[in-house]
């Protein structure tokens, strides 16, 4: 597997990680709610209420914020992998 594939793996992974974790924990997830992004791609409105990024950001922010987050997941999880596998 080629690093941009591990790293897009990773990332993905962490961005299903981090929905399902929100999913579970609903309104708690005060800060940043990707379920509630999810919800509002699908057309539903979030029934945990807005999270602060999005009361700051907006909804795009909180989207765009949800994937560079989960892009510095992947990238951080893709460094540590590849110095793992060199020992």
């Amino acid at each position: 597997m080629t690093t941009s594939h591990l790293f897009l793996s990773l990332s993905v992974a962490s961005l299903l990680v981090m929905i399902v974790i929100d999913a579970i924990l609903g309104p708690k997830a005060e800060f940043l709610n990707a379920y509630s992004v999810v919800q509002r791609m699908v057309g539903q409105a979030p029934t945990s209420g807005s999270s602060l990024v999005a009361q700051r950001f907006g909804a795009v922010g909180e989207l765009v914020f949800i994937f560079v987050a989960n892009l510095i997941i992947g990238g951080g999880l893709t460094v540590l992998v590849q110095v793992r596998s060199k020992r």
